[in-house]
């Protein structure tokens, strides 16, 4: 790079200006932090705005979409001009990803078009703003695979952007464009359009991606397996079904040609005649539909069959599935004579009635490719082809499927000679109108024991019934049972790993611009929060019934069958008018929220997808770069650094930065080389009070000798000559930089350290605390046993939590201020507990031992 060039004068500048944020005073950067954190929220409290008019109860128009986001806009661009200032520019890649999603979100309010230039997409790989491109059929998939984690075969869609690169490189746009322009074309000019696309070559570029496509699914599936190449038109599988009306290959070599051949054969059957009535009477303009394509790994399926999440017959509390052995197109085609399974939905699915079919042909796959009918064996013929533990296990997937989509479904699915489950297909079923459809309000509901009456905050209505699972830390969440109520302390945004299968979430704490609610609205999950005590008043794995269709919510003993069955058949109607499904679709680049854990490698710019993404990636690197200046060294500018007076050795040094000290005369004019004292009443920084208060807190802090051992005294020894060569360079001091609503406490008690920085304020959103703790006087091992027994405690307070030997990082946020002041105080008590402990811990069962007598206010160490 030469010194005339544009990059290195950009090179020289980004140094330039990123030494000169770093010369700021930590007041002023504090400041720009608070800057942030005022205009995120701002963003979210418009972004809660927008969830809660587009969610169905609401009538508006585009110039409220246009308007709501512009606001939004201005929002943000406030927070990323600070944040940069903040960072020092360090996350210049976070306007370039902004701006894309920007670009999507107008080119979505103002219908121009937009492609993602993908031929060829694995359903793992398929985003919501893709379903034009691959699909209803595929993008449904997707979000089975992907949200729902449900069992879907690996395959990929050939995409619309395909499809029209198909058409153009064999020169077929103009006889496609004439069967718009003719009210009526033969039978035999669509035969010949149908020829002409069989017969058609596969552009270059798309031969490529298929063929990689088909390497990496066959590395997928070990190696080798068929395909089922299955239709996914732009509009199938939606407001309107397309059943039947194109073709499906099932049981295709995976052989190159053999799926490029079926390509040709399902796009060709956008064009027949019967596809072609089809459209014209729905009103779609001949020509301009796209055809996507699925490839999937076939299933070798020992039976199969379909299920109607609501039962056709009218009764919207019960489900149907038919079942048949082999392949599942006879139930389909209607030519089977399947068994029937009338199931009773609820949170245990009961079959009330079954019927056995003779079944006595089945569809099987054919080891040339294909399929063939044969007669089915002897040994089956009177055996049903499901067992009560699968019948049930399908309804309830089917329960989820349809709780998802809000919509009765119609599933197709296979079991295959394992007992594995595959969903294979997922769209709305046009069931009958029920009775209870046409009586407007809610159902009447049976005298029942009313648990908890209009408390908390509402955030996504609905009804959900289920056991009680009470969350107490994050190692809970992998053992959260399908179809629960999910109870907590506190909201959470890692809550999204179960919101496919919740029944409803209640929290103690929390608010509606919370991350947690943002993902209730996303996945219309029912949920309460900030209902002060629902922990208490609830108790695990009881029954209990969730109302939360207004803000005079109710939590009913036991299962109310009456308001779990109106939850499933109530569904907004507005979501069926177009227009409203338009402008909705503009809250899939606002509102879902993909970065969860601060920790993983995705948590960057290049992970974020929506404006909530880059909202919570700059909320959690600002708090990541407070702490790293407070760390490192800050430009004071002047300030005065008061030592407080404690009846404990605690040797801390308070830096007020405004609003930390109470003003005692003229001391802010006195040198800063000189040490005045400060006692502890004069303490007015909230966060700071509330931890030096644990600190004094009676029994907590031990000033004893606790003798060492022999191994603890050799450990002792070998580290201390990092100790003595550190302090030839740095004088150790316990210092707190403090405002009215934040502290970075940095500690050293001997050999081992204690980080915390904590933002604590009315405003629950901004709140958080980050506590680290490192290192010790003791071996190894006992250092390790003194860090799980802190992580056993942080996690009953709510932490989340990552370790490693004898370090520990742990994190909480989104939490009132009486209770984080609790939660400092508890910490503060913590911090002086454990200064000695670890040269206790001699076994591991000492861990649970001392970690359950703090919990319980013991702090005797013997």
């Amino acid at each position: 790079m030469t010194k005339s060039s544009p990059g290195f004068f950009k090179l020289v500048f980004d140094r330039v200006r990123r030494v000169t944020y770093r010369q700021l005073p930590f007041q002023a950067l504090f400041e720009i932090f608070q800057g942030v954190l005022e205009s995120n929220n701002r963003a979210l409290e418009i972004i809660t705005d927008m969830g809660e008019k587009l969610g169905g109860d609401y009538l508006f128009d585009i110039h409220y979409v246009k308007e709501a986001y512009s606001k939004l806009s201005a929002a943000l661009a406030v927070s990323i001009r600070k944040f940069d200032l903040l960072t020092s520019g360090k996350y210049s890649l976070l306007h370039e990803v902004y701006s894309r999603i920007d670009k999507q979100i107008s080119n979505t309010i103002y219908d121009l078009p937009l492609t993602s230039g993908k031929r060829v997409a694995f359903y793992e790989d398929i985003t919501w703003d893709m379903r034009r491109e691959v699909g209803g059929k595929n993008a449904g998939l997707s979000d089975l695979k992907n949200i729902l984690k449900v069992n879907v075969p690996p395959g990929f869609a050939v995409t619309t952007y395909a499809f029209d690169e198909f058409v153009r490189y064999n020169g077929l746009n103009e006889k496609i464009d004439a069967l718009g322009k003719d009210a009526v074309m033969s039978e035999a000019e669509l035969d010949k359009l149908h020829s002409m696309i069989i017969n058609a070559e596969i552009p270059p570029e798309l031969d490529r991606d298929i063929d990689a496509a088909l390497k990496r699914l066959m590395a997928g599936c070990g190696g080798y397996c068929r395909l089922a190449v299955r239709s996914s038109g732009e509009e199938e599988d939606g407001e309107i079904s397309f059943s039947g009306q194109f073709d499906t290959l099932l049981n295709v070599p995976s052989a190159a040609d053999k799926f490029k051949d079926a390509y040709k054969k399902v796009v060709a059957s956008l064009f027949s005649i019967h596809a072609i009535t089809y459209q014209r009477s729905f009103g779609y303009r001949i020509g301009k539909l796209k055809m996507a394509v699925g490839c999937m790994a076939m299933v070798d399926a020992a039976s199969s069959g379909v299920i109607y999440s609501v039962n056709p017959g009218g009764d919207r509390e019960t489900m149907m599935i038919n079942s048949v052995w082999g392949l599942g197109r006879t139930v389909v085609e209607g030519k089977a004579d399947a068994d029937l399974y009338i199931v009773r939905k609820g949170v245990n699915p009961e079959v009330i009635h079954e019927k056995r079919g003779g079944k006595n042909s089945m569809e099987v796959n054919a080891a040339e490719g294909g399929t063939l009918t044969v007669d089915t064996p002897d040994v089956l013929k009177g055996r049903p082809s499901l067992t009560a533990g699968q019948v049930r296990e399908l309804a309830i997937q089917a329960l989820f499927i349809e709780k998802y989509f809000r919509k009765p479904q119609d599933i197709e699915w296979a079991i295959d000679k394992s007992g594995n489950i595959y969903i294979l297909q997922s769209r709305q079923l046009r069931a009958g109108e029920s009775k209870r459809d046409s009586v407007s309000g809610a159902p009447p509901v049976e005298p029942k024991t009313v648990l908890m009456k209009g408390k908390g905050i509402v955030v996504q209505k609905g009804v959900g019934a289920g056991r009680v699972f009470i969350i107490n830390n994050g190692d809970e969440l992998g053992h959260f049972p399908k179809g629960a109520v999910l109870v907590a302390r506190h909201d959470s945004s890692h809550f999204v790993r179960l919101m496919p299968y919740v029944s409803a979430i209640i929290t103690d704490t929390g608010t509606p611009t919370s991350h947690m609610a943002s993902l209730c609205r996303e996945f219309r999950v029912p949920a309460i929060v900030n209902t002060g005590d629902a922990t208490s008043i609830l108790r695990h794995g009881q029954e209990i019934t969730v109302d939360a269709r207004d803000e005079n919510n109710s939590v009913y003993d036991g299962i109310v069958q009456e308001l779990v069955g109106h939850a499933y058949s109530d569904s907004p109607e507005m979501e069926s008018v177009y227009e409203y499904r338009k402008k909705r679709y503009v809250l899939r680049y606002i509102s879902p929220l993909n970065l969860i854990d601060p920790t993983v490698d995705d948590f960057a710019p290049e992970g974020c997808k929506t404006i909530h993404d880059i909202l919570r990636f700059m909320h959690e690197k600002s708090i990541t770069e407070i702490i790293d200046r407070a760390e490192h060294g800050v430009n004071l500018n002047g300030r005065i650094a008061f030592k407080l007076e404690l009846p404990i050795p605690a040797d801390i040094l308070v830096v007020d930065i405004g609003g930390g000290l109470e003003p005692a005369g003229d001391l802010s004019k006195k040198h800063i080389g000189r040490r005045d004292t400060v006692t502890v009443e004069r303490i007015t920084s909230i966060p700071l009070k509330a931890v030096i208060k644990g600190m004094l807190y009676p029994g907590a802090w031990h000033s004893e000798t606790i003798p060492l051992g022999m191994n603890d005294l050799i450990t002792s020894m070998t580290r201390m000559s990092d100790i003595v060569s550190e302090s030839r360079t740095k004088v150790f001091h316990n210092v707190a930089i403090a405002s009215k609503e934040y502290v970075n406490l940095n500690m050293k008690f001997g050999y081992h350290f204690n980080i915390l920085d904590c933002y604590c304020s009315e405003n629950a959103r901004n709140n958080h605390i980050y506590f680290r703790f490192a290192g010790g006087a003791t071996d190894i091992l006992k250092r390790s046993r003194r860090v799980k027994l802190i992580a056993e405690v942080l996690k009953a307070y709510g932490f989340s939590l990552w370790t490693k030997g004898d370090l520990l990082v742990a994190r909480l946020a989104n939490m009132k201020r009486d209770e984080m002041e609790d939660i400092l105080n508890r910490l503060g008590r913590l911090i002086a507990y454990i200064r000695k402990l670890d040269a206790l811990l001699r076994d591991d069962s000492s861990i649970e031992r001392y970690a359950k007598r703090f919990l319980e206010g013991n702090y005797d160490l013997k």
